[in-house]
């Protein structure tokens, strides 16, 4: 008897584990109505409108992220979307762009050049021009200290320059090159200079960051003090030069050229003040009591401008992410103005500045209209409409983040998939050990930041990734619809959720 009991029992807990971790989506007749109004045809012309070549690239604080900001609000007030943010449709915030630097490096008698040999970031350190006697400058070889190994024993690095291996060994992958170079700081270094075996890689990777203007929210100016000490990642051939020894120098060669053993580096900027905006529409709840409770659907409308004569117009990057935003709001207030609305209110938030480092997505979540307590998720659309290596069918999306913060959001995402769109969920990117880091590289993390759910939704990167042949002609719209469809669905299912996703 007293088995039966306990296999009854057993039997009971796990029903009742599968009841909580099979989250089951019922087929909703009203939820496929609207979701069939998002259409690849509205979602092209939308896209062939914002990345044309009028829209000029659509770059933080210049004409065409204006003009793009405009047409999305005038989108808006068509579809009858509120504005969200107390009557305006818009949230400004103040930057401070600074041009890139004029910035050089001399060593022996040799000038090496700012994006060739040589990078930095100007926005986290006070940079200014210094000059360094070869023999001030010391290694730290990977500069961490953790466990037993400590880079720092024995040498004394207070007011000196440190060379540092900015590549850490696999059982240190957690100390990137942020942390390194804050553990200079707190050991009295005065600057560090990083070498990397991916030098090349990783310039090239961050170059469209580095070669035009850089921008940061102008409250970040007001801070009295930056977070690291200068840092200035170096290429391996200024760094054999940093090490190479020679012979024949003698005083008399010295006297004659009193900086060739000193590493000199040059630093000149020059800043203003610029303005950007994210665009809020608002689509009220129709349950008194979680009305109060927020979904943000974003994308960033933000892209890189011109180059060299050359529009960059971001119809992948994030055009797509964008116009799928529009198809998102219109669908969902059709069905409020047929008083089939979700229970929940949306925020639809394109937001800019995202190519300068997140920045229009953080102001919001560091002067957030809703209180950041109610909202109850962020679903991030960023470059849907394209294939990557990975993949030779269209009929799969990336979802990065779903589990992250709720285990339960990752199951809403993964029945509301299998019931209604039915597309592959690539998960390869969600992985803690991705060396791409996307889930960090996109306005999603903001919100994550803060302790919000979210789901970063992705297609991967193409041949045409930060560059001018990213064009609307490229785009497979029925992908982009697909996707567009399951982020509705997603965003229809936690609105009328009888409770909040739960929080791991």
């Amino acid at each position: 008897m007293k088995r039966i009991i306990y296999i009854v029992s057993f039997l009971i807990l796990v029903s009742c584990s599968l009841f909580k971790h099979g989250y089951k989506v019922k087929k909703d007749k009203t939820a496929i109505e609207y979701a069939n109004t998002i259409t690849s045809d509205e979602l092209k012309k939308h896209l062939y409108v914002i990345a044309s070549d009028e829209y000029e690239g659509r770059e933080t604080g210049r004409k065409g992220q204006r003009m793009t900001a405009e047409y999305l609000k005038n989108e808006l007030v068509k579809y009858g979307v509120k504005p969200g943010n107390n009557g305006s449709y818009f949230q400004k915030f103040p930057l401070i762009e600074t041009a890139k630097p004029d910035a050089t490096i001399s060593l022996h008698n040799k000038d090496f050049e700012f994006l060739k040999d040589f990078y930095f970031f100007e926005s986290y350190a006070e940079f200014t021009t210094f000059d360094i006697p070869m023999d001030q400058i010391v290694s730290a070889e990977y500069g961490i200290i953790d466990g037993e190994r400590d880079d720092y024993k024995n040498i004394n690095v207070k007011g000196k320059t440190i060379v540092i291996n900015a590549d850490s060994p696999s059982e240190f992958k957690n100390w990137d090159w942020k942390k390194k170079v804050a553990l200079a700081k707190e050991k009295g270094a005065k600057n560090v200079l990083f070498i990397s075996k991916n030098y090349q890689n990783n310039l090239t990777r961050l170059s469209h960051f580095l070669e035009g203007s850089s921008m940061k929210l102008a409250s970040d100016v007001k801070k009295k003090e930056k977070p690291y000490i200068p840092f200035v990642f170096i290429s391996d051939e200024l760094a054999s030069e940093m090490f190479r020894t020679e012979s024949n120098i003698d005083d008399d060669f010295i006297a004659r050229y009193p900086l060739y053993n000193t590493f000199v580096f040059n630093y000149l900027y020059n800043s203003k003040t610029i303005e950007s905006s994210n665009v809020l529409g608002f689509i009220e709840g129709s349950d008194e009591k979680l009305k109060e409770e927020i979904i943000i659907v974003t994308a960033h409308y933000d892209h890189l401008g011109i180059k060299d004569g050359l529009v960059y117009n971001g119809a992948d990057d994030d055009g797509t992410g964008t116009v799928a935003l529009l198809e998102i709001a219109q669908a969902l207030q059709m069905a409020k103005n047929a008083g089939k609305g979700l229970k929940r209110s949306v925020l639809i938030m394109p937001v800019s500045a995202e190519e300068k480092g997140l920045l229009g997505s953080r102001y919001y979540t560091e002067n957030p209209v809703y209180p950041i307590k109610n909202t109850v998720v962020d679903l991030n659309i960023d470059m849907i409409g394209r294939l990557d290596e990975h993949h030779k069918k269209s009929n799969y999306v990336y979802v990065i983040g779903a589990d992250k913060i709720s285990n339960e959001l990752h199951e809403v995402n993964e029945a509301v998939n299998k019931t209604y769109t039915k597309l592959k969920l690539d998960y390869r990117y969600n992985d803690e050990n991705d060396p791409n880091r996307f889930y960090y590289r996109s306005d999603h993390y903001n919100f994550a930041k803060n302790g919000i759910p979210v789901i970063f939704y992705f297609s991967g990167v193409h041949e045409d990734y930060h560059k001018h042949t990213d064009v609307v002609e490229k785009i497979m719209f029925d992908k982009v619809e697909y996707i567009t469809k399951l982020i509705f669905h997603t965003a229809w299912e936690i609105g009328n959720k009888a409770t909040r996703l739960e929080i791991n």
